[in-house]
Parts: C-alpha cells; structure tokens; sequence
C-alpha cells in the first residue's frame, strides 16, 4: 500500500534543550549511542529514515488506521519528491 499525502506539523522544542541538544551531537567525544539517545529523549524520537534529529512528524491516514513517522528536513524533502 502506498503511503497517502501525509499532515505534517512540526517539532516543537525548548529553545534551552535544543540549544543543549545540539552542543552536545556537536561533541566529537560523544559516542554515538548517547547521541541518539539524547535525540530520542529531548525530540520524541529520531528520523525514521538516517535516525537523525527529526523536525516534522508526519500523520498518514492508512484507510481507518494513522500511521505516525517523524523526519528531518532533509529525508522528508528526499522521500516525498520521488512520488
């Protein structure tokens, strides 16, 4: 089944944990579990495509049923221009 149009709103954070988030993926010590981890925590979830930090939650409506998927700018631009 192909995914319909999907609603998209934004991820809305705290400027304050945005800014904490984001000096810390910049921190090349950092393992990358914890990187993620910290995305999961302070966004709600990471990009469903490269589990990157997302910025859109996007809602499907798959005939009765909401399919729920969060992405960053980048893999929500790539994979809604080769439809």
């Amino acid at each position: 089944m192909e995914k319909p149009k999907p609603k998209v709103t934004p991820i809305v954070v705290p400027d304050d944990k945005l800014q904490f988030l984001k000096k810390k993926l910049d921190n090349p010590d950092l393992a990358l579990d914890i990187k993620r981890d910290l995305v999961k925590e302070i966004m709600g979830g990471e990009c469903a495509v490269c589990k990157g930090m997302p910025t859109k939650i996007a809602s499907y409506d798959m005939d009765g049923i909401t399919l729920i998927e969060k992405y960053c700018d980048r893999c929500f631009e790539e994979s809604n221009s080769k439809k």
